[in-house]
């Protein structure tokens, strides 16, 4: 190694690989790639890695410069992969990163819902997985655009809540890079909690066409309420107790919301996209029939985002 790379080396605090370039994905890789202690890499399929060569993506106004391979070319491994995919792409990139992971990578995965730690961790191992989603963002894309008011933070850490190594390393870096970040002592709880918000929200507003300012009304506190309750019985049942303060909190965070921002879903819903109405509903009704517990509500907004993705498609 000559003496530039070596210099070079040392400067670098992380290497970090990201997959997923969504609202969520392309706003925090924004946030990264401006540090240079920061060695970024944005894996892409053939199709988009043509894409975003030959066109600008611009983040709150600002062209990016990410680093793009290709999901089949080699590269070392990465110390930190991150998939900010859709639900439905998440096999897919797990193939994708094949590349990018080593004996010493660590996965996070920005997923909304409560399984794709799991499923990833299948592939890679569980030992490599650290408990992570992104709270109070409210990015959105529109084309090759995408826009956020607020970043809001990743929350991370170990199931377990512990601090170790790897979630001091990467404590360091984001603050360093200017990442808005959290490590709760009870990070399954919280993966949990986030689950609830989406599922109460995202399905709802997707099917009525609601933005966040219908979201945070009475009727929309009062509809929201109601669905909770879907997820607490079957949380409860998991081993984790999501209480009234719970709910409680998630309204404070609503408050300060963009109120024209509109959640993921009905993103989707607007773009023609698929939703992610299997990671949240089908979940549900999948745990509460295996612990018994009924889940009308969702029973319903699930059949019903069927029928708009349907529509959608014609």
């Amino acid at each position: 190694m000559n003496m530039q790379a070596s210099e070079h080396s040392r400067r670098i605090l992380m290497k970090i690989s990201l997959i997923g370039l969504g609202a969520i994905g392309a706003s925090y890789a924004a946030i990264l790639n401006r540090h240079a202690g920061v060695d970024l890499t944005v894996v892409l399929d053939d199709d988009r890695l043509k894409r975003y060569r030959e066109q600008e993506l611009l983040v709150n106004g600002a062209v990016q410069t990410f680093n793009y391979v290709g999901a089949n070319e080699a590269s070392e491994p990465a110390d930190l992969v991150i998939i900010a995919v859709k639900y439905q792409d998440l096999p897919d990139a797990i193939q994708a990163v094949k590349h990018h992971v080593g004996e010493q990578t660590t996965i996070m995965s920005l997923l909304n819902g409560i399984d794709s730690e799991e499923i990833i961790g299948e592939v890679y191992g569980m030992d490599k997985m650290l408990y992570s989603m992104c709270l109070g963002i409210d990015a959105q894309r529109s084309g090759l655009k995408v826009d956020y008011g607020s970043a809001g933070r990743i929350v991370f850490g170990e199931k377990s809540g512990e601090l170790t190594d790897r979630v001091e390393k990467i404590k360091k870096t984001f603050e360093l890079a200017g990442v808005p970040y959290e490590c709760p002592k009870d990070m399954y709880k919280k993966l949990w909690w986030k689950f609830m918000i989406n599922v109460c929200s995202n399905q709802p507003t997707a099917i009525l066409g609601a933005n966040y300012h219908y979201l945070n009304t009475q009727h929309g506190h009062e509809l929201m309420a109601m669905i909770v309750q879907e997820v607490r019985a079957v949380a409860l049942k998991k081993g984790v107790e999501i209480t009234d303060e719970d709910f409680k909190a998630w309204l404070v965070i609503l408050e300060k919301m963009v109120p024209e921002s509109k959640t993921s879903m009905l993103q989707d819903i607007d773009a023609g996209r698929l939703t992610e109405v299997d990671m949240f509903a089908g979940v549900i009704r999948k745990l509460g029939a295996e612990l018994g517990v009924s889940t009308p509500y969702n029973d319903m907004m699930y059949h019903m985002l069927k029928m708009k993705e349907q529509i959608n498609r014609k």
